[in-house]
């Protein structure tokens, strides 16, 4: 792509052939513009990884790569995933198509319709991949996530002291960062096909039986052993530190600012360090690596432990467990009842390498985010030198220099303020606008994006008594008044009992589950992250219910995870106790 071509510095030349590219889950790892320093230091190294995965487990060839180089891509600034090659996975995988490939790893509405090309369908493709699934069917191996766990956490150990490393030295530990990140897509890749593959198996036996819905939700429900949803139990942990301690209640009921120096020495502090210590290295937009993790600005912890501390005690997560583990065992003993031997083992096998692969699919991706904290603290070290030399003070303004541009700004920042000045105004152009969910060979102008929604700009609930459709992914059916929330960071007071509205989910979404009734979000799939913890937290859920965030907050919403669907009522006020 010619620079002039670009609309932002890190994006990247689309496909030809395979020219469909959509938000659909990419979103929940990257939410906002790609900043130009993390986006050009990833530059193609994951669009690789994920080529190579997709040749190891087979759903494409040699052949179909002439000419391509990427599967995700930066446009307009944005995180894309090719749609695509999600659709030729599932007409090549045998009892799949093009829809339920996009069930299982991300859809969004109003997709132009598959139609079928020249070279589609490949039986040397079909046949591996049956290979690879048969293969996970028999024995799903978690225990290369624990050799690549020790090793992120060795690396992390290797990285020069900030205090005394030259610039030369931490660059040199960033430039291991691009490798090191191909592998961990590689392993969460893999992992997520180890999921939505069996799940599909599932699915379409389950189809064929006159079990009830949400059978296949249950039968993949209550592992208790998932990374993202344990985030959210050890938080409620912290949340009824500060309910059953007075002198906490009236820390947060004094406000949110400065609370972390506030609770030092309180019964909070120690359970707060030990968090930290653990899960520090998860954040908001987590992938992005201009922003803070936990470790580097807790604010977002304490926001969700301010929800949390309301919640009632019956709505812990380990009761939780305790239900879904009985529900699941319900599940599978009516499809013993109900199928016959060969298709209820297969049915059984399908459900539990699903929760293997669900298991391992969030393990890798805790992986990746801990890797990610390796590079960010080299390059916030690297940006603070840069500040203390006439860089910008602000980091989000030095990341707008190229991974390219960083040596030479690390010399001369004040020769880049012209450049800074010129890509931040672009990013919060971007950044204020909403990028096409999809798009089909390229991008938009910017100029034609919508700006992003804000609570004073959405629309009024639609018609009362309107039902919308979505994907079912988590069971149970639940009410309540709809609480539309942007940015975790900032909750807007959602209260026990509200219906969580939201775009899309990351792992610093999780402990906002436990406060809701049920979750509702625009896009999504049944291995997206929000589903996956929804499950795990026995929160009803259904995802891709597009414009649901449009709605008024307010608005009375009946979620029924087991069908997908998502009734609208009345508004009532936020405040009035009688209404709920």
């Amino acid at each position: 792509m010619a620079e002039n071509d670009r609309i932002w510095v890190a994006d990247m030349e689309p496909s030809t052939r395979y020219p469909l590219y959509t938000r659909a889950n990419v979103g929940e790892v990257f939410p906002n513009v790609l900043s130009a320093l993390g986006g050009t230091l990833m530059g193609d190294d994951v669009g690789r990884a994920q080529m190579e995965v997709f040749r190891e487990i087979g759903f494409v060839t040699p052949r179909d790569l002439d000419g391509i180089r990427l599967g995700t891509g930066v446009f307009g600034g944005y995180l894309y995933a090719n749609g695509s090659l999600s659709r030729i996975m599932g007409v090549r995988t045998p009892g799949m198509n093009a829809t339920t490939s996009e069930e299982q790893l991300g859809t969004i509405e109003g997709l132009p319709p598959y139609h079928r090309e020249k070279g589609d369908r490949n039986l040397l493709a079909t046949v591996r991949i049956t290979a690879f699934l048969s293969k996970i069917l028999r024995n799903p191996d978690l225990t290369p996530l624990d050799a690549a766990r020790a090793d992120a956490h060795s690396w992390l150990a290797s990285m020069p002291d900030v205090a005394t490393a030259t610039d030369e030295q931490l660059l040199a530990f960033v430039a291991e960062y691009p490798q090191r990140l191909a592998e961990s897509m590689k392993r969460l890749l893999s992992f997520s096909m180890v999921a939505a593959g069996p799940r599909v198996v599932l699915d379409k036996l389950l189809d064929r039986s006159s079990l009830p819905a949400g059978t296949g939700n249950r039968l993949v429900s209550g592992i208790d052993d998932v990374d993202s949803a344990r985030l959210a139990q050890e938080q409620w942990t912290l949340g009824r530190i500060v309910a059953g301690d007075q002198s906490l209640t009236e820390l947060f009921d004094g406000g949110l600012d400065g609370i972390h120096a506030r609770i030092v020495g309180t019964a909070l502090d120690e359970p707060m360090r030990t968090f930290l210590a653990t899960f520090g290295h998860r954040g908001n937009d987590e992938y992005e690596l201009a922003t803070p993790t936990w470790s580097m600005n807790p604010a977002p912890v304490f926001a969700a432990i301010d929800r949390l501390r309301h919640v009632p005690d019956d709505r812990s997560p380990a009761r939780a467990m305790e239900r879904l583990v009985a529900e699941r065992a319900d599940a599978e003993r009516a499809v013993v009842a109900w199928m016959r031997r060969p298709l209820r083992s297969l049915a059984l096998r399908a459900a539990a390498v699903s929760r293997a692969g669900s298991v391992g699919r969030e393990r890798a991706k805790d992986i990746l985010v801990l890797e990610n904290l390796g590079a960010r603290r080299a390059l916030h070290a690297l940006v603070a030198r840069a500040a203390e030399r006439g860089g910008p003070a602000d980091p989000r303004m030095a990341f707008c220099i190229t991974i390219d541009e960083l040596p030479r700004y690390l010399a001369h920042p004040d020769e880049f303020a012209d450049v800074i000045a010129e890509r931040a105004a672009l990013q919060q152009y971007l950044d204020d606008r909403e990028p096409p969910s999809w798009f089909e060979g390229r991008i938009p102008p910017p100029s034609t994006w919508s700006m992003k929604r804000t609570a004073a700009t959405r629309a009024v609930a639609p018609a009362e008594g309107m039902v919308l459709t979505g994907i079912a992914v988590a069971g149970g059916v639940a009410s309540g008044p709809a609480r539309v929330i942007t940015d975790p960071a900032d909750p807007r007071g959602l209260e026990p009992g509200e219906v969580l509205v939201c775009a899309i989910t990351d792992p610093s979404w999780t402990p906002l589950f436990l406060v809701a009734a049920a979750v509702v979000c625009d896009t999504g799939a049944q291995q997206s992250h929000a589903s996956i913890v929804a499950r795990e937290l026995g929160i009803p859920a259904v995802m891709n219910v597009p414009e649901i965030t449009t709605i008024a907050d307010g608005t009375w919403l009946e979620v029924d995870g087991n069908t997908g669907t998502v009734r609208i009522g009345a508004i009532v006020p936020h405040h009035d106790p009688s209404a709920r």
